[in-house]
């Protein structure tokens, strides 16, 4: 009985082997379905928590870094090579020689656009007006030794030159003269350029940088206050009230001066003098410059000297 009691049991046992392992197939089925539910998930939530990252934890702490790290140091600005010629011929510029003429000639040559450009004009034209003196430095300048009989009229005539351009580069206070007497005999052949822009007034000789004149004021009109105009020197004119004085007269010292520059009816000028109340006066019209300054230039010019307005 035992015997076929196992007999009958074995189907039951086999019946249990299948559903366990039906079960066990089961298990795995969802366990492979939980996993790749697991995984789906995982790859959800890792997409999102990379973007958060990327766009604020990421963001965030490169904020953190760019606070933290050290400024990235502006780089120092090229050295102006103008700059520093200008240091080197700083000693130059107070001699009044050929060596110290030519090496500042040098220097506007090389550096036309240097911040120091004005400076060091203005030491050359003082040196040129110096050097224009001296018959060694400017050999194109005669001396004449007076004679009997001389005069400042009769000796410009012969050189073909103007008596107040000998009286002037001479340093003269007289136009009496003395048998003798060594006087220089300048060659010039100058013009202007006014530089409204910069208000000056630039003389050259023979087409060389001679001496640039700071304008006191410049007040132009009409075609000369529009643009460039070529003109030339029409008079130098020397008048006390109404009337015209002569060089070496006895009232020519006193005497009001003027330039005059046509075509544009420009007039080149000294400040007007003080009113007897005291008051200051009204700037007139033209270019104004200073006394010496304009004494320069009056000895310097004459009729037909050309003129350039820019």
């Amino acid at each position: 009985m035992s015997l076929s009691g196992n007999a009958e049991a074995l189907p039951d046992f086999g019946v249990f082997i299948f559903q366990a392992q039906r079960i066990t197939s089961l298990e795995s089925s969802m366990f492979i379905k939980a996993l790749t539910i697991l995984f789906l998930v995982a790859g959800i939530l890792g997409g999102s928590g990379y973007f958060i990252y990327e766009l604020y934890y990421k963001q965030k702490k490169l904020d953190v870094v760019e606070q933290v790290a050290a400024p990235t140091p502006t780089p120092a600005p090229t050295p102006n090579p103008a700059i520093a010629a200008f240091e080197a011929l700083k000693p130059t510029l107070g001699q009044n020689t050929i060596e110290a003429r030519d090496a500042i000639t040098n220097y506007l040559t090389t550096y036309p656009d240097s911040p120091k450009a004005a400076d060091v004009r203005s030491a050359l034209g003082r040196i040129n007006l110096v050097l224009f003196r001296d018959p060694t430095a400017s050999p194109a300048n005669a001396l004449y030794t007076v004679k009997k009989g001389d005069s400042l009229d009769r000796i410009k005539s012969q050189f073909k030159t103007n008596a107040e351009l000998i009286y002037w580069a001479n340093g003269l206070t007289s136009i009496n003269l003395k048998i003798g007497q060594e006087l220089l005999i300048p060659v010039v052949d100058t013009s202007l350029v006014i530089d409204r822009g910069a208000s000056t007034v630039l003389v050259t000789n023979g087409g060389v940088f001679f001496k640039e004149y700071p304008a006191v004021s410049i007040s132009l009109t009409g075609q000369a206050a529009k643009g460039e105009l070529e003109a030339k020197v029409a008079d130098r004119l020397a008048r006390k009230g109404e009337t015209r004085v002569a060089f070496g007269s006895k009232d020519y010292a006193e005497a009001d001066r003027t330039i005059l520059i046509n075509p544009g009816n420009i007039i080149l000028r000294t400040p007007p003098a003080p009113t007897t109340d005291g008051s200051t006066p009204a700037t007139p019209h033209g270019i104004v410059l200073s006394p010496a300054d304009f004494e320069d230039i009056y000895a310097l010019v004459k009729s037909g000297t050309p003129v350039s307005i820019k």
